[in-house]
């Protein structure tokens, strides 16, 4: 493996953290940087988005319907071909709409990256369910110290 290979990895693990933050802080500008210029996210039972201010739109969608969110990503691989790469990641979340219900999932990202000028970007994510459950309990919640909203 030549140096560069690993700092490739490093910088796709770094932008996959990057954007569990900005999913945590709530800044899906952030996110949305984080795509190529015509990237596409897909995420079930939502139109699927293409483009950085799609990108953006969605995050914010999706944040407005669920006040309390917090996603964590846990193991995952990175394949580097060029200036390509794929990617597998797992992740769980937890979090509740406005009235308190509350769900907890695991699912997974199947990405597609691309080099640019600016580092790696995501060319295409797409996140599937593996499990889902709702929650009856009611949870207390806390604003992440760092949140952009």
């Amino acid at each position: 493996m030549t140096s560069r290979h690993t700092a490739d990895q490093t910088e796709i693990r770094d932008l996959t953290a990057r954007f569990t933050d900005a999913v945590n802080r709530r800044a899906p500008g952030e996110l949305a940087d984080l795509f190529a210029e015509d990237g596409e996210w897909h995420v079930p039972g939502v139109p699927e988005a293409t483009g950085r201010e799609a990108v953006s739109a969605l995050l914010e969608n999706l944040l407005g319907n669920f006040p309390h969110l917090i996603q964590l990503t846990h193991s995952g691989h990175v394949d580097v071909s060029g200036d390509t790469a794929t990617a597998t990641w797992y992740l769980t979340e937890s979090g509740a709409d406005a009235s308190g219900n509350g769900f907890d999932f695991t699912g997974v990202y199947t990405d597609s990256l691309v080099r640019t000028e600016d580092g790696w970007r995501f060319a295409r994510r797409s996140f599937a369910f593996l499990r889902r459950t709702r929650s009856e309990a009611k949870a207390r919640w806390y604003p992440h110290p760092r949140s952009a909203a």
